[in-house]
């Protein structure tokens, strides 16, 4: 199988505090994948969350996407190196839209 660039996107989903715990990026996650694989010629979606903050894992993993490992000191926040999680999910893990549907 050959990598080509391009054949993979990013997402992330930022909330007000006041927001957050509402489903909307659970479901607009759901709903990026969806269209992605839908519309678009790629093989993984990929998304990054600081490892400290567990509310956008869970939303991945409710969007089925995979945990791959850490990405050390990949972001610098308020004066200190973070690490993230990468998370993915491939086009052949994806098997059918969650929320969007073919028209």
């Amino acid at each position: 199988m050959h990598y080509h660039v391009g054949r993979l996107l990013e997402i992330g989903c930022l909330l007000v505090p006041s927001e957050r715990g509402k489903g909307y990026c659970s479901e607009a996650a759901k709903t990026m994948v969806d269209y992605l694989f839908l519309s678009k010629d790629i093989a993984r979606v990929q998304a990054h969350t600081d490892v400290r903050n567990v509310a956008p894992q869970r939303v991945l993993e409710k969007a089925g996407f995979k945990k791959e490992g850490v990405v050390r000191n990949s972001k610098f926040v308020k004066g200190e190196w973070r690490d993230r999680y990468l998370f993915s999910i491939l086009r052949e893990e994806w098997k059918e839209p969650k929320i969007l549907t073919k028209s």
